[in-house]
């Protein structure tokens, strides 16, 4: 791994075709929990991997390369979400767009009508979701990271399970 390391410091281009090539599918997921759907996804796995070939010399060996670059790609959907739509944080929770009750009917809860569902979460709800729950940040990194109350944080986790757990029994309740 480090002669590719090496070589994408360099700016080799073949090397960085490579680096993407390896492992373009796994932050592609990381991007896809953040997004609303497929093509935004795609936008924010260019971004990161901009991010990555920009900041590579930042990684010093120091743990894994694949988790550095998994930070990189987070920090990196972030900005993106920031930049396109300042994050909306919903306050009241039965007043949200009909729209984001309909999930397609799926018989099996597999990770496909997962992800689908948490897409649909309003961005506020989806990212702070997705940071405690698949990230692990602790409630004060979220705060300090989105810029908004630790209380915030807290209330934008409770209604996003709260919301999920709706569209799961709906899912489950529909008749095959």
């Amino acid at each position: 791994m480090e002669p590719l390391i090496a070589a994408c410091r360099r700016g080799d281009s073949t090397a960085q075709r490579q680096l993407f090539e390896k492992y373009k599918n796994l932050l592609f997921g990381v991007c896809l929990r953040y997004a609303r759907d497929r093509p935004e996804a795609q936008d924010m796995l260019q971004d990161a991997f901009l991010s990555i070939f920009r900041d590579l010399e930042q990684y010093n060996g120091n743990g894994a390369f694949e988790g550095w670059m998994h930070r990189v790609t987070v920090r990196s959907a972030l900005q993106y979400l920031r930049k396109k739509n300042p994050l909306r944080f919903a306050e009241d929770y039965d007043n949200l767009p009909a729209d984001t009750w309909n999930t397609s009917p799926d018989t099996d809860l597999n990770s496909e009508a997962i992800l689908d569902m948490v897409q649909k979460l309003p961005s506020g709800y989806r990212t702070v979701f997705n940071l405690y729950c698949v990230e692990a940040y602790s409630y004060s990194e979220i705060a300090a990271e989105l810029g908004i109350a630790e209380s915030t944080v807290r209330s934008q986790y409770a209604r996003a399970c709260k919301q999920l757990r709706s569209m799961v029994e709906r899912l489950l309740s529909i008749p095959v």
